[in-house]
């Protein structure tokens, strides 16, 4: 599955209004195929509007970032030395971030699991088909940082590159691994999109991180390059609201403005919620009237469908959307006493979201 593959999940999500658990890693754990013709489908509805989003751009290389001359393109052969163990990260920051990356490219999604293992999407501001894309993946669990350690450790040696003085490896993700004993296989055909290029590899001893460069001309070189100047991030993964002081959410920039939405408990019992600058309406068609209520201390409306929605609107650009998520439609006085809870941050919110 690839990001395109995350990105409809989670815009499909929101038909529940909460983000599915467990997704961020999909990417980790089944084989990347060809997403071009997905990437179609996916940005042939916010290209129109890419241009409106206001998202802070990455420019060119920073003090810590290696110059272009410097770039592993001497892509010797990476030592005999196994990869080193690989170790659980801190839960609660974002773990890893590059210092450099190609002009134009801005993070656009966020998506964090309960484990703060992360996955983040740049897309290029112009926004138009084809263009470049980078994600990148950084599990923080031990199972999800061996399995990248054991892609390095079993690729193939011609795959084999030595980044910051470590084993790595460099493969095109469209293109899957060898055949099984017995199996034919035919060779990927060319889609006539810009090439793309898989990067996994080690930032410190024990830590492992995944990033895919799509659709760039240079996608081996400036992939390499962006790995290069990868350096630990310590900044708070959470986001601009939690229940339950949960970590995991999922933040993207759309045609619309931006939503962060998240999962939690209140005493036991789980409730979604979805923080915007943009009235995020239920989904549906809803067949009862809101009820004004007050939730707060602001205004509010209630809507007695599906589990229940509470809509509390902070401030004229700021929209607190809370959802009841069993088989029964919660009350008002249940959502409002779940409002009252939720944390509400905006200090929290990573500068790329709110611009």
């Amino acid at each position: 599955m690839g990001t395109e593959d995350l990105i409809q999940d989670a815009l499909r999500a929101r038909a529940e209004q909460t983000p599915p658990p467990g997704r961020v890693l999909a990417a980790l754990h089944r084989p990347r195929r060809s997403r071009k013709p997905l990437f179609l489908a996916v940005t042939a509805a916010a290209a129109v509007a890419a241009v409106a989003v206001v998202a802070t751009t990455v420019g060119r290389p920073s003090a810590e970032a290696p110059p272009a001359g410097n770039s592993s393109l001497t892509t010797t052969t990476a030592p005999t030395t196994t990869t080193t163990a690989a170790a659980p990260l801190d839960p609660l920051t974002t773990g890893y971030s590059p210092s450099w990356l190609p002009d134009g490219l801005v993070e656009r999604h966020r998506f964090a699991d309960a484990a703060g293992s992360v996955q983040r999407v740049w897309k290029h501001s112009g926004g138009q088909v084809h263009s470049p894309s980078f994600e990148m993946l950084t599990p923080k669990d031990a199972p999800g940082q061996d399995q990248l350690r054991r892609q390095i450790a079993e690729g193939a040696a011609a795959d084999k590159v030595t980044i910051n003085g470590a084993e790595a490896l460099v493969v095109d993700p469209t293109v899957g691994g060898p055949p099984r004993s017995g199996e034919t296989k035919e060779p990927a055909v060319p889609d006539g999109t810009p090439p793309d290029a898989k990067v996994v590899f080690a930032p410190e001893p024990g830590r492992y991180v995944q990033l895919v460069l799509s659709n760039s001309a240079e996608a081996r070189a400036e992939a390499i390059r962006i790995a290069e100047s990868v350096r630990p991030d310590p900044t708070p993964l959470r986001g601009p609201v939690s229940i339950g002081g949960a970590v995991g959410h999922q933040a993207r920039v759309n045609g619309q403005g931006w939503l962060v939405s998240t999962t939690g408990e209140v005493n036991g019992v789980t409730y979604g919620a979805n923080l915007s600058n943009y009235v995020d309406d239920p989904v549906g068609n809803p067949s009862t009237a809101p009820v004004a209520v007050t939730a707060r201390g602001a205004s509010a409306e209630y809507l007695g469908e599906r589990g229940g929605y509470l809509r509390v609107d902070l401030g004229p650009d700021l929209h607190l959307l809370i959802i009841g998520q069993g088989g029964n439609t919660a009350s008002a006085q249940e959502l409002i006493a779940v409002a009252e809870a939720v944390t509400v941050d905006m200090a929290a919110a990573p500068s790329w979201l709110t611009g």
